[in-house]
């Protein structure tokens, strides 16, 4: 059951609740962290199967975010929603392949139900 947890770091309840419905729709238990010094806490010390930060907050700090996930939870994917350009031009992401950068949350369901269905 341990493994089988989500973080997601969320700003906004609507996006939340969509993520949520997702994520327990696919047997996951969804870990909710509303701001980023937790998140990034839970990032550090606490093992996910997956990680999706979905923060409508200036660059740094969500890079900040990532770079830590990317650090402490290296087998761990990532799915970063929104402010796709800039976080792509920041190195190391763009050759992570455990981070993956969406533009849309409409695009979180597909990708986490292929993700499952290849066996994580």
């Amino acid at each position: 059951m341990q493994r089988e947890r989500v973080l997601i770091v969320s700003d906004s309840p609507d996006r939340k609740a969509f993520l949520e419905f997702h994520v327990k729709g696919l047997k996951l238990r969804p870990i909710w962290y509303p701001n980023i010094l937790a998140a990034r806490m839970a990032a550090r010390s606490d093992p996910f199967v997956l990680i999706i930060v979905d923060l409508n907050i200036p660059v740094e700090p969500k890079l900040a975010l990532i770079n830590d996930c990317i650090k402490w939870q290296a087998e761990t994917m990532v799915v970063s929603i929104g402010k796709t350009e800039y976080l792509m031009k920041e190195k190391p992401l763009p050759e992570v392949s455990s981070v993956v950068s969406l533009s849309s949350i409409e695009s979180v369901p597909v990708l986490i139900k292929e993700w499952v269905n290849r066996g994580r």
